[in-house]
């Protein structure tokens, strides 16, 4: 996999307020009992409203992308060993984001860990790795069905070329202002098994995506 990418960009810190927040559990219950077809599970801190970034950006889909590549360089391929997690955050050139504990706790979904940023990314490509084994990759303002296709091919790439893999989930509900589809995979043999999931927006809205390894069930 290529080198994650570092475009020209202005540095921005979290300071300013991201528009960031943990959807009800009960409202995530109401749609998934509304809906046919598999029920919709939420990672937790996975369904945030947009980001609101001041000034000009990175490109939708170059950050898709880069969200993409730093998501197969940690998260698809760390297994469970955080010290290993933490080895590839730092080998990727991220740094520990130095941000307030109420945006830690939403970026990690109210575990404890540690969030690693890009130096020139701050506001909008992080990696939450949380102490229960979630590895999560955020991206604030990228292209949601580049991020789903690029999640597609790490699965593909990483846990068997050419072998067709099915998602165990697959749902599109509307949620947080807009429709959020999440397609899952469950990977790997027991106790080790791991759950690959994507949560992205439909459409050509560019908004926050997320792309997460996890020990099943969590």
């Amino acid at each position: 996999m290529k080198p994650l990418q570092r475009c020209a960009g202005p540095r921005r810190g979290l300071g300013r307020r991201l528009g960031i927040g943990v959807v009800l559990v009960a409202v995530l219950q109401s749609v998934a009992a509304q809906s046919a077809g598999p029920e919709f599970v939420a990672p937790p801190g996975s369904a945030r409203t947009d980001a609101v970034v001041q000034g000009p950006v990175v490109d939708a889909r170059t950050l898709a992308q880069e969200a993409v590549e730093l998501y197969g360089r940690t998260c698809a391929v760390a297994g469970g060993d955080a010290g290993a997690r933490v080895d590839l955050a730092l080998a990727a050139g991220l740094a520990p984001l130095q941000t307030d504990d109420a945006q830690r706790s939403s970026l990690l979904g109210g575990a404890s860990g540690q969030v690693y940023a890009a130096p020139d990314r701050e506001a909008l490509l992080q990696l939450a790795l949380a102490d229960d084994g979630r590895c999560v990759v955020w991206a604030e303002h990228a292209d949601g069905p580049s991020v789903r296709a690029g999640f597609l091919r790490v699965i593909d790439e990483v846990h068997g070329p050419g072998t067709s893999l099915q998602p165990v989930r697959e749902r599109v509900v509307q949620i947080t202002g807009g429709w959020r589809r999440q397609t899952g995979f469950d990977l790997g043999d027991e106790p080790a098994r791991r759950a690959f999931d994507a949560i992205t927006l439909v459409g050509n809205r560019p908004g926050v995506q997320l792309l997460r390894a996890a020990p099943v069930d969590r």
